[in-house]
Order: C-alpha cells, then sequence, then structure tokens
C-alpha cells in the first residue's frame, strides 16, 4: 500500500460518518440507476412477451402470396427468419352454432413464432394431423389420438359478409359456405393462442401441419418475416412488396391510419401497401417503430430521468469531496510545503473517490435489483388480483443496464471529483496552512431587511453566509437540487398514474343497472340515494347534440386536430367550426352534487332560467402512434355556446336544425360514474333533467351505473331495488376491485420511487448541513466567546437555515417546475393529458425543506451546545 492510499484510508476511517453518508448517497444513486433501467427492461420484457404471445415475434407479414413467389421473400437480403402460414377456414364442432373452430395451417417456424404451447400429446407433423385448445377437446368429447370430421368453409353473415377471421360470432343467423369434409387426427391439446380474444368461448383455434411441398404452385399463403436489424423492416418489406407487384393503394389522411390496419405506410412518399402488415407494436417495443416520434419520446424521457438522477449524484459526492476538501487544505497545505506536486495531491483525491466508488457501487447495483424484485413480488403478494400482478413482471438482468449504470457512476463521480481535485491542487502551501481562503476577509456588508426581521443574530448569520461563500454556494447548490429532484420526479410520476388513466380507462361503478325500453321516471333515484353504501350513481342518459364553434374559441394548440376532423364554414365575417360528436348528459341530481366543479357554480333554477349546463371541456382523441385526452376549446364560465338539435323530417326527406343556446354555469374535469373516458372528439355537457327537457330531449332511465363501498350487503340491497323495479344488473365488482387494486399497485410502486429519491435528497441535505456546521465548530464557538447568549446562538443557526431553504425553493421549484413542463411537452408527442404539474410535490416541498433543513442543523448545534468552547477555539478542524 503506497503512502498515498494510506493517508486517503486513515482519512475516512477518522471521519467515518462524513465517509459512511457519502457512500449511502452513493449507494442509493447506483441503486437507483440500476432500477430505472431494471424497471424498463422489465416492462419492456412484459410488453414484449404480451405482443409475440398475440401477434407473434415475426417483424411483418405477406398475405396471399403464391407458392412461386415464396423464393422472392425467403430468399430476400437481410431476412433473418421466415415462417409460412394459411387459414383454412371454419367449421362447426357440433350442431350448436356457437360452437366455432378456425382451422390454421402452421409450419415449424410458424409454430414457434405464434408461440404455440403445447400442454399435452405432439405437435402436428403432416397434414392429416391437429392440435386444438382442451376448450375444443371437451366441446366435441373426444381424446387424443381421435379421429375428427370437420366440413371446412368460409363465414358469412346473413347480409353474405365474409367474416372469416373474426373471433366473435356476428349474429344467428351467420353460416359457414364452400365447405370441403377434412378427417384429422388429434395429436395434441395447446393453450389458447394469444391472437385469441379474451374470454371467447365462440371461436376456438385447431391448428394442422403446412408443408410447402404439397403447395400447387397457384396455392397462396401467408408469409411471415423477421429482419436482422428491426428498424431495417421498412426498408426490406416495401422492396419485396414492390418486387412481387403488390397493390399500391391511395393515399389517405394520415389521422384516418389504424396501427391495426393491414397496410404498410411510408410517411415521405405515402404509399399504402395491400396484403403487407407491419407488427408494429413489437417494432415500437424493439425501438423500430414507423411512428418515430414515440422512440424519441421513449428515448427523451430515459434521458431526463437519467440525467436527473445523475445531478442528483454529483450533487452528493460533489458535496462530499468538497468539504473534505476544504477540510483537509491544512494537510494539503503541509503535503506541498514538503514537495508534494500537484498531480499527487490530485491523486490523493481521486484515490478517496474511487475507494468509495469500489465499496458503494457493487452495493448500489445489487440493491437496484434487488429492491425491483422485491416489489414485483410484493405486488404479486399483496396485489394478486391487479392487473400487474397478472403481468407476472420479472426482474430481467441485462449486463449493458448493470456496465451502463457502473459506468455513469463512474463518470459521476469522476466529474464530482475533479473541480474539488484542482482546488485542492491549486491550493499555495501558505494559504492552505492558514486555511483562510474560504473566507472573505474584510467589511461585509449586511441587509437592511434581514436586520428588521431577524436583528442582530439574522446579521450575523447573514454575514457567515456571505463571509464563507464557497461553501454556502455549495450547500445551496445541494439544497436546490433536492429540490428540483423532488419535484421533477413527482411531476413524472403524476404523468405516469394518469397516462395509465387515459390508456386504461378508468372503473368508477361497480354495478350496473339496465332493462328495455325507455324508462321516463321511477322512484328509482330516490331509494337509491337512501341506501347505506351507496357512493354515488349517474343515470346513463344522454343524447347528441351539435355545436357551432368560433374560430376564437377553439383550442389553438389543438387547430390542426380539429381542421382535419370538423368541418368549417365562413359565418357572418368568421369561421364557424360543426362539432357533432357532442353528449348532453343528465345523470340525476346526486350524480351531479357528487361533481367537483373546477370553477363557476350550479344550481336548478339558474340552470333551467338560462339553459344552464356544466362543462366537462375534455376529449379523448387517437391518431396513429399518439392518444389523450385533449381541450378543444377555450369557453369558461358565462360564456354562451351556440348549439343545435337535429331531427329528421320523413316526409319531405331532409335533416331539421333546431338552434338552441347553452350558457356555462361551471366546468369540472370528473368523469360520471360509467364513463370509462372521455367522449371522442367531443364535448360533455351536464346538466338537470328539467333543462334536458326545455330542450327537447327524453328523459331515459334505463340504465344506472353505481358505485358502492364494495360491501356484499349493500350490493344485495341495490340488487333487491333493481328486482322491485325490473332491471336486469350486471356485477362488476370483481373486475371493478382488479382495477382499484391496479391503481393501489400503481401508487405504491409510485410511492415508492419518490421515496427513494426523497431518501437520497434527504441525505443530500443533511451530510451537508450538519458537515457544515461541524466545519464551523471553530468560528462558532469565537461568537459563543464574544458573548452570545444560547438562544442567541440557536436562533443564529435557525436563521441560516431559513435563508438556505428559502433560497433553495426560490431557485429549486421553477427549475422543478421547467423540467416537468419539459417532459409534459415531450410526452405530448405520444399521449396528450394537458398541462399535469406536481404542485402537491411543491406544497410538500415547502414544508419539507425547512422541516428537515432545521432538524440536519439541531443535530450538530445540540452537540456544540455540549462542548467546551476552549477546546473548539483550539481545533483546527473536526
Amino acid at each position: 500500500m503506497n503512502l498515498y492510499t494510506s493517508l486517503t484510508l486513515r482519512y475516512l476511517k477518522e471521519n467515518k460518518k462524513r465517509t459512511i453518508v457519502t457512500i449511502i448517497g452513493i449507494i442509493l444513486s447506483t441503486a437507483l440507476i440500476c432500477g430505472i433501467g431494471n424497471i424498463f427492461e422489465s416492462f419492456m420484457d412484459y410488453q414484449i412477451r404480451e405482443t409475440i404471445a398475440g401477434n407473434g415475434e415475426f417483424h411483418a407479414t405477406f398475405y396471399d402470396i403464391k407458392k412461386d413467389n415464396l423464393d422472392k421473400i425467403t430468399k430476400s437480403a437481410g431476412i433473418s427468419k421466415t415462417a409460412l402460414s394459411n387459414n383454412l377456414g371454419s367449421a362447426k364442432l357440433t350442431s350448436d352454432k356457437k360452437n366455432v373452430i378456425q382451422v390454421k395451417e402452421y409450419d415449424n417456424n410458424a409454430f414457434e413464432g405464434y408461440q404455440i404451447k403445447l400442454k399435452d400429446g405432439k405437435l402436428p407433423v403432416n397434414d392429416k394431423e391437429i392440435v386444438i385448445t382442451e376448450e375444443a377437446l371437451n366441446i366435441v368429447n373426444k381424446k387424443i389420438g381421435d379421429t375428427i370430421t370437420l366440413n371446412v368453409g368460409r363465414r358469412i353473415d346473413k347480409d353474405g359478409n365474409n367474416i372469416e377471421g373474426s373471433l366473435w360470432l356476428s349474429d344467428d343467423e351467420e353460416k359457414i359456405v364452400d365447405t370441403k369434409q377434412k378427417e384429422l387426427k388429434i395429436v395434441g391439446t395447446i393453450e389458447k393462442p394469444g391472437f385469441e380474444a379474451i374470454g371467447s368461448s365462440e371461436v376456438t383455434t385447431g391448428i394442422t401441419y403446412l408443408d410447402v411441398n404439397k403447395l400447387k404452385e397457384d396455392q397462396s399463403v401467408n408469409v411471415s418475416i423477421c429482419a436482422n436489424k428491426p428498424a431495417e423492416i421498412y426498408d426490406i418489406a416495401p422492396k419485396i412488396a414492390k418486387n412481387l407487384g403488390l397493390k399500391v393503394k391511395e393515399m389517405v389522411s394520415e389521422s384516418n391510419i389504424d396501427e391495426g390496419d393491414n397496410l404498410y405506410y411510408n410517411n415521405e412518399q405515402g404509399i399504402f401497401y395491400e396484403n403487407l402488415s407491419f407488427n408494429e407494436h413489437l417494432l415500437r417495443l424493439q425501438g423500430a417503430s414507423a411512428y418515430t416520434h414515440i422512440n424519441d419520446t421513449i428515448y427523451m424521457i430515459i434521458l431526463i430521468v437519467t440525467v436527473l438522477v445523475v445531478v442528483c449524484t454529483i450533487a452528493t459526492v460533489y458535496n462530499a469531496f468538497s468539504i473534505s476538501i476544504s477540510e483537509r487544505k491544512k494537510q494539503f497545505g503541509i503535503l506541498n510545503s514538503i514537495g508534494a506536486t500537484k498531480s499527487q495531491v490530485m491523486k490523493l483525491v481521486f484515490v478517496e473517490a474511487l475507494i468509495v466508488s469500489i465499496i458503494a457501487i457493487p452495493i448500489g447495483i445489487a440493491c437496484g435489483t434487488i429492491a425491483i424484485d422485491l416489489v414485483f413480488k410484493f405486488i404479486q403478494k399483496f396485489f394478486g388480483n391487479s392487473f400487474i400482478a397478472e403481468m407476472n413482471l420479472r426482474v430481467v438482468y441485462n449486463n449493458y443496464i448493470i456496465i451502463g449504470s457502473i459506468v455513469i457512476v463512474l463518470l459521476t463521480i469522476g466529474i464530482s471529483a475533479i473541480l474539488p481535485a484542482i482546488t485542492a491542487a491549486k491550493t499555495s502551501p501558505l494559504e492552505a496552512i492558514k486555511n483562510s481562503s474560504n473566507l472573505k476577509l474584510g467589511k461585509v456588508k449586511d441587509s437592511k431587511i434581514v436586520r428588521a426581521l431577524f436583528k442582530t443574530e439574522g446579521v450575523i448569520a447573514y454575514k457567515n453566509l456571505r463571509r464563507n461563500k464557497k461553501k454556502f454556494r455549495i450547500t445551496l447548490f445541494s439544497l436546490i437540487i433536492s429540490v428540483v429532484i423532488f419535484i421533477a420526479f413527482s411531476g413524472f410520476m403524476e404523468l405516469f398514474v394518469k397516462s395509465n388513466e387515459v390508456y386504461a380507462g378508468q372503473m368508477n361503478y361497480d354495478l350496473y343497472l339496465w332493462k328495455n325500453g325507455l324508462v321516463e321516471d321511477n322512484n328509482m333515484e330516490e331509494e337509491l340515494s337512501k341506501i347505506d353504501g351507496v357512493n354515488n350513481f349517474s343515470i346513463n342518459s344522454e343524447w347528441g347534440i351539435g355545436t357551432y364553434i368560433k374560430e376564437s374559441n377553439i383550442n389553438k394548440d389543438y387547430k390542426d386536430l380539429i381542421d382535419n376532423y370538423y368541418t368549417k364554414e365562413n359565418k357572418n365575417n368568421e369561421i364557424v367550426y360543426d362539432f357533432m360528436n357532442n353528449m348532453v348528459k343528465l345523470p340525476g341530481e346526486e350524480a351531479i352534487s357528487k361533481l367537483k366543479l373546477k370553477s363557476g357554480s350550479f344550481n336548478k333554477k339558474t340552470a333551467i332560467e338560462e339553459n344552464g349546463i356544466i362543462l366537462r371541456n375534455k376529449s379523448y382523441y387517437e391518431e396513429p402512434g399518439k392518444k389523450g385526452d385533449v381541450s378543444l376549446t377555450n369557453y369558461k364560465v358565462g360564456d354562451t355556446i351556440d348549439a343545435y338539435v337535429t331531427s329528421y323530417d320523413e316526409k319531405n326527406d331532409k335533416e331539421i336544425r333546431k338552434n338552441i343556446k347553452l350558457k356555462v354555469l361551471a366546468t369540472t374535469e370528473d368523469l360520471l360514474p360509467g364513463n370509462a373516458s372521455s367522449s371522442y372528439m367531443g364535448i360533455d355537457f351536464i346538466t338537470y333533467d328539467e333543462v334536458g327537457k326545455k330542450l327537447g330531449f327524453d328523459i331515459d332511465k334505463s340504465r344506472i351505473h353505481i358505485l358502492t363501498d364494495k360491501d356484499e350487503n349493500t350490493r344485495n340491497t341495490v340488487k333487491e331495488l333493481a328486482t322491485k323495479y325490473g332491471y336486469k344488473v350486471n356485477d362488476e365488482i370483481e373486475y371493478a376491485k382488479e382495477m382499484e387494486e391496479s391503481t393501489r399497485a400503481i401508487k405504491v410502486f409510485v410511492y415508492g420511487f419518490i421515496a427513494v429519491i426523497s431518501l437520497v435528497s434527504i441525505t443530500n441535505i443533511v451530510n451537508t448541513i450538519s458537515t457544515n456546521i461541524n466545519l464551523r465548530k471553530r468560528e462558532l464557538a469565537i461568537i459563543k466567546s464574544i458573548g452570545v447568549t444560547q438562544s442567541g446562538f440557536n436562533k443564529m443557526i435557525y436563521l441560516e437555515s431559513l435563508l438556505y431553504g428559502a433560497l433553495a425553493l426560490l431557485y429549486g421549484v421553477p427549475i422543478g417546475i421547467s423540467i416537468d413542463i419539459l417532459m409534459n411537452k415531450t410526452l405530448g408527442d405520444v399521449i396528450q393529458l394537458g398541462m399535469v404539474l406536481p404542485w402537491g410535490a411543491v406544497a410538500i416541498c415547502f414544508v419539507g425543506i425547512f422541516a428537515i433543513t432545521f432538524i440536519a442543523s439541531y443535530i450538530p448545534m445540540k452537540k456544540i451546545n455540549k462542548e467546551n468552547i476552549i477546546d473548539n477555539i483550539r481545533q483546527e478542524s473536526i
């Protein structure tokens, strides 16, 4: 062991507390970086598994390709794997119309690529053998080894439309035509394929073997391909399509392209190819989406999160090394005076960084991996009914994640250590031995505001901070970073939760009551409101209404979207849009009273007099690679909306529009029970039944969505009431509980993540404040020696903490909010949520920063108060 290593080890041992705090900071930061990587990799692993189970592992599929054209695909450059498949048709398993089986043909690669899982028996090896699901085996009352006769043909509905491939029966009159009899030996049973609709028992699947050698030259099959590199598929597949002479479709509006369409779209050339589809969901997960903004958004979000964690780590480690250098200046000065070079002094700092890295990084990697694994197991155990538990998330050990985490942390520590190392090397021996460079000598101006508010102690505290500018800046920087990190990550997590709500929808009811026909009036509402345990209920009485929206009233952020979707015309020298997808909702007084109003107020008398409504100005929309909730208009309380109700004059065969005016009395963002998401590209107008009647709408109480306390007695009481009034009941309690548990699991996951971030920030703050006070023992002892009272001394320290906290909030809150705005805009390229900002986190920061800084000051201050003033004046460093 050389001199530098032994000196560094000695210093680290003598300052165990600070060394431990530094190591803990690095461990937490490493665990955070590794944990983020593990979470991302685990979710990607789940998504890829699910997508492959549903759509196969192939990147693209060509349909109806004749045998003599197969080589043009299979022998193309850049293709790593091909598979052949064919849909033979459908057949009835029994005389029951509902028992239908679709029969497919797969070659070996297709069995593998479409994830066909064998439960019993074996896979077919020729076209006389078949595997079916256990469900189908039970329906036909057969066993493995038996022969089954199927009349395989094409499914059509009652109008003669081809519905082959649909997993659902269209109606009781659908039939199978152009049948051919096939005798097949059942050689095995398979698990339900991923492409089958969940819960479907009407159409099941059987798969036989496709032997390419037995195909006739004019027979057609489907060819699925994988590219060597996923991103290359968008170049390879169109070239093959062109070579095959596939038909090019006319270009349509991009806003009308469905991601599920079996088309190829080249964004630059505007080309669609028939008989060619892309596994866009899988390609997106592999970073090769045709919609490049999705890839860019994912990478940008990962970059922002990683940068935030790295900055947090830099703040923690830089702070530790800066304090270490400040404390050891005299030591460095003595070393310089006996001949140590600048590089040798710098080496001391880097050796210290290396030692703490060797200890902390492996522990951090292990903690990051184990913690995520424990979180997944915790969710599986305590939220077993949630969607997240059903994902069966697993920690995926990716060497790139581990190596990347190590490299990022090492670089971070290196950056954190280099500036203090340069400072240590530059300091002259005399200055270092005197240890005076941190202090600003001479007169320091005080602040009139500080003097007026906090008297003499406040002035001393203020001057101390200004006199020790370097330490002050290091401490303040550390606090600002902690505030920024907490606000930024809280905002990111709120975006995550909100995004999940938009994608998955909300489950805000657990009982659905319905009956046939129009139900205009009964006492159902009154009796429901009297049942204890019924938290809310909404009458699903809603009617379409059109609106004329002036250009000045539309949200300019979504003008392009509105222009593409709605027609417009010039009326009285102003552009007016015809919004046709709006709904007037008459949910009943109970539901209206439970709405949380964002602005305005709503009472029945005013509403009836003025055609008053509660405006829910949120609309759902979706386009390729993008979806979300958007505000299409800028209407506010007090505005009048020009609307119309459409009826049809059968006698004159024309549409009649009756113009009406609606007055916005209040606004809300709440969804009514039974509404999982916002109306598609439309606005909701919520009002009382009396207003609805005045506008000419029927009051229909035939459908009611109810939110209960989930208690069985409550639900039974509601069911008895439903029977009394002739309603049928759908009990959605299991699904509601599943959604509730999923939301809870997501929040546990999210707040656990925020807790780790908070722990890193708190460690940083406590380390910074307490060490800063400990390093000033001599200075503080001198202040006490000139007659400052105990209470005055305590007040001075607390005022320093107050100044630190106030300045940290002054700079940290705007920066944190700015980062959240950036993340909102970045995510807006994929999912529109409006501006989601973490005001709750900001409030927590205001309380938390002062509480933590006071606690961090109190602990060392209490210790100093017990120590001898003379001893502290004599000591050079802690």
